[in-house]
C-alpha cells in the first residue's frame, strides 16, 4: 500500500477563512439559542415543623405478700428487741426473765427473735419470695420445737409454749402467703405531642 499526499493540505495561516463572497467563515449554532440571562431568586427555606414527642413509662410493682412478711419479720424483730433492752446484757443472759406482750423472754430468746425479724424484714424489702419461704421455714422449725419441747428451753430462753405455737402460725402465714399470692406488675407507657 503506498501513501498518497493530502489533495487539501492544512494550510496555517493568520488570516481568517473566508467564503467565495470574501466575508469571514463564522461557526453559527444550528438552532437559534436564546441568551442565557443568569437566575438570581432568593431561595426561601421554610422553617421545617417540629415535631417533639416524649414518651413516659412508668411501672408499679404490687407485691402484697412482702407486706404480709414484713410486718410479721417487724413484730418479732421489735419484740426480740424489747426483750433485749428489758433484759440487758450485763449480767447472765439467763437473767433477769422479763415479760414482753404477755410472754417470758430472756436476752438470748431477744436475740433470735430479732435476729429473725431482721431477716424477714429485709425479705420483704427485697422482695425475694426464695428468702421469706426459707426464713419462714427457720422460723416454723424453730416454733415447733420450742413448742414440742418447752421444757428444755424453760430455763436458757425462758420459753413458752403459747409463744411458740404462736411462732409455728406466723411462720405458716409467711409461707403461705409467700408462695400463694401473685405478685402484679402494672406499666404505664404515654406518649405526648409537644
Amino acid at each position: 500500500m503506498t501513501m498518497q499526499p493530502d489533495p487539501y493540505p492544512p494550510t496555517l495561516t493568520s488570516q481568517p477563512m473566508v467564503d467565495a463572497a470574501g466575508r469571514p467563515l463564522v461557526a453559527e449554532p444550528a438552532v437559534a439559542v436564546a441568551p442565557t440571562v443568569p437566575v438570581v431568586e432568593p431561595v426561601v427555606v421554610q422553617p421545617a415543623a417540629v415535631h417533639q414527642t416524649v414518651a413516659t413509662s412508668y411501672g408499679r410493682r404490687y407485691a402484697f405478700d412482702s407486706v404480709v412478711v414484713g410486718l410479721v419479720g417487724l413484730a418479732f424483730l421489735l419484740m426480740g428487741l424489747v426483750a433485749m433492752t428489758r433484759a440487758g446484757f450485763d449480767g447472765s443472759m439467763r437473767d433477769p426473765v422479763v415479760e414482753v406482750v404477755g410472754f417470758t423472754h430472756t436476752a438470748t430468746l431477744g436475740i433470735i427473735e430479732a435476729a429473725i425479724g431482721l431477716c424477714l424484714v429485709l425479705c420483704a424489702a427485697t422482695m425475694t419470695r426464695g428468702g421469706s419461704v426459707f426464713f419462714g421455714l427457720v422460723l416454723g422449725v424453730g416454733g415447733f420445737v420450742g413448742a414440742v419441747q418447752t421444757d428444755s428451753f424453760r430455763d436458757s430462753l425462758a420459753l413458752e409454749s403459747s409463744l411458740a405455737w404462736l411462732a409455728v402460725v406466723a411462720a405458716i402465714l409467711v409461707v403461705l402467703v409467700s408462695l400463694l399470692i401473685p405478685r402484679m406488675v402494672t406499666r404505664t407507657d404515654r406518649v405526648e405531642a409537644i
